[in-house]
């Protein structure tokens, strides 16, 4: 039982590490609710909104925010077509109603270098860990034959 241990721990070692990877990179929170284009204009005009994060992306505007009453961890999402006449309309309603925080994200292009490497390292990361037990098996193995 004790010459099995070691071997126990490292793979419950190797499974820990992969479920802290996994858990890092896809814990996105969901909204807690989700406004359309025509909602989030008029709770915006109504003076309802009362912080804004506006993030441009492509051909749209992605746009988090927390409505009034809501607690500090709830907020909504909704996508506003990047335009002319969306900005006006957004422009106009922050000025009328004073909103507190706004903070707007500009459009950013991610370079190709970053995109090939946050798409391959969880696979290397996976082959490491793979590689590292095979070479731990074949080490308990090799000690086991010699005595």
């Amino acid at each position: 039982m004790m010459r099995n241990f070691p071997s126990k721990v490292f793979y419950l070692l190797i499974f820990l590490v992969t479920l802290g990877v996994v858990l890092v990179f896809y814990n996105d929170e969901e909204p807690t609710e989700k406004l359309t284009e025509d909602e989030f204009f008029t709770t915006l005009e109504d003076g309802k909104v009362t912080f804004l994060k506006v993030e441009s992306q492509n051909s749209v505007y992605e746009i988090r925010g927390r409505l009034v009453g809501y607690e500090k961890d709830q907020y909504f999402i909704a996508s506003v077509t990047n335009s002319e006449i969306s900005l006006d309309r957004m422009n106009n309603a922050i000025r009328e109603h004073d909103i507190g925080k706004i903070e707007f994200i500009p459009d950013t292009e991610t370079s190709g270098w970053v995109t090939l490497l946050t798409t391959t390292i969880p696979f290397m990361i996976i082959f490491i860990l793979i590689f590292v037990s095979f070479l731990f098996l074949f080490v308990m193995k090799r000690m086991k034959h010699s005595k």
